[in-house]
């Protein structure tokens, strides 16, 4: 009998501990501190709020949450779910609900492993928002009538469509695909125009380019299509016998007008099982649809890596002399535990004048795809991010506007959802090839952001849409 009523305590404490809400407790023998930290969400939503100040706290202590909330959509407060972190043996007392309401300020009270309470007010302060985002559809693998699920290895925006290339290596079924923006219908089928094309980009007018990666010495190509009705034409072949170096194309980019004035593409190299040596990049220029050279302009990259990247982005920001320019780049190794390899990205200028890396603590592992942009002067940053040895990946949208945010914050920095203004919800996926890109379509005060999320399951791999609208400073 004695043991059945200990068993019948034990399971009556493990449930109150479980049911109070999200706690989590932290490995300091004989804490005092009590409240370590913690964030909090609206019931539903995925973006989480950080506090103002970061922890830990003392008694008494008014903590602040800064929620964007425009006129027209007020934020809703009365149901927000808040994540506590505590010192070893300390205690929410009461139980923390699984919602609370912070249209006036909660208190928090936490018993420390001595039995002192401590007593913490927090406190929702609404807020003119920057932008706000909100989804507006997920398409799976199914309702976009994949092929290759688990090989979709970009998106691009060609005026009113969005392009994805379903295809892979020297398979017959590969494809060009063209879907309309807003409901993601199949518009046309194009078929590659060679084997092997890795990646189809758009340049800034909408025209559709394809490239083919230099494997098995058959060079780097890019073929261009006017328009989704056209037929291609072989724009550039950078030749194998001519320097082009292994697997060069895995990834590129392109900014300008391919058919008309300047245009530049930039292609990098990837994917060390086919023994890939990528530590630099190569810049091909472009007159009126012309190279000015079929030999591009070799970056070295050598001296901000150990050893060679798996794969890399990059995006020169516009066709000035002075763009900004960015670079991602990733290393990985299952073996890699103590994650000393994963992901960096970098701004620069051309030459790597006035390099500046992010804080890396800002994404996680894999950095799998990345965009900038801007709306009336101000610059946001779109990507694609995957922690290590993790089944899922999610989209952050950084404020990066003040250069100084870009090396200075991170997630312990006071004030960080000035900084990390979105992140989505976490897809799962089964992404043994590593894909993920993200495109943006600007107009006016909106933009809309495309990701592909790539996964060997069709049901799971697709493409999400999210509309972000900004707000001038005079409207927040």
């Amino acid at each position: 009998m004695k043991n059945i009523f200990k068993s019948l305590l034990l399971a009556t404490y493990a449930f109150c501990i479980t049911s109070c809400g999200e706690v989590d407790m932290g490995n300091t023998p004989q804490a005092e501190e009590g409240l370590l930290s913690l964030t909090a969400k609206i019931a539903g939503e995925s973006q989480i709020f950080s506090p103002t100040k970061r922890g830990p706290y003392k008694d008494g202590e008014i903590i602040e949450f800064k929620f964007p909330s425009p006129i027209e959509d007020p934020v809703d407060l009365s149901k927000v779910n808040l994540i506590v972190s505590l010192e070893n043996d300390c205690f929410v007392q009461p139980g923390l609900p699984g919602t609370i309401d912070l249209t006036s300020p909660f208190e928090l009270r936490v018993k420390t492993a001595i039995g002192i309470v401590k007593t913490y007010i927090i406190k929702a302060i609404p807020v003119g928002p920057i932008a706000t985002f909100k989804k507006s559809w997920f398409k799976n693998g199914n309702d976009l009538d994949y092929i290759w699920p688990v090989w979709i290895s970009s998106i691009a925006i060609s005026n009113n469509e969005f392009v994805l290339y379903d295809g892979v290596e020297n398979y017959d079924e590969s494809y060009i695909k063209v879907y309309g923006e807003q409901n993601a219908d199949l518009k046309k089928k194009i078929k590659a125009p060679h084997t092997f094309i890795s990646q189809v980009k758009t340049d800034d007018a909408g025209h559709i380019v394809a490239a083919r990666e230099n494997i098995y010495g058959a060079g780097f190509m890019l073929y261009y299509y006017e328009d989704m009705n056209s037929e291609p034409k072989l724009l550039l072949d950078y030749m194998h016998d001519n320097g082009c170096p292994l697997m060069l194309g895995y990834r590129f980019s392109i900014v300008g007008n391919l058919k008309e004035g300047k245009a530049y593409v930039y292609a990098l190299s990837g994917n060390t099982y086919f023994g890939a040596q990528g530590k630099e990049y190569y810049r091909f220029e472009f007159n009126d649809g012309v190279p000015v050279s079929t030999v591009p302009v070799k970056v070295d990259f050598s001296d901000n890596i150990t050893g060679v990247w798996e794969s890399a982005n990059i995006q020169r920001l516009t066709t000035a002399d002075n763009s900004d320019i960015y670079l991602s780049y990733f290393q990985y190794s299952n073996s890699d535990t103590q994650q000393l390899l994963g992901s960096h990205l970098y701004c620069f200028n051309e030459e790597l004048n006035n390099l500046t890396e992010m804080n890396r603590k800002n994404f996680d592992y894999k950095l799998l795809g990345f965009r900038v942009f801007e709306i009336d002067g101000h610059r946001f940053l779109a990507m694609l991010t995957q922690a290590f040895g993790s089944s899922s990946v999610c989209m952050k949208v950084f404020d990066i506007t003040d250069k100084n945010n870009w090396t200075a914050m991170n997630p312990d920095s006071d004030n960080y959802n000035e900084f990390l203004i979105f992140e989505s919800e976490q897809y799962a996926v089964n992404n043994i090839n590593q894909w993920g890109d993200v495109a943006v379509k600007v107009d006016n005060n909106k933009a809309y952001i495309y990701a592909t999320i790539v996964s060997a399951d069709k049901s799971q791999s697709g493409v999400a849409m999210y509309e972000m609208r900004y707000y001038p400073p005079t409207q927040q």
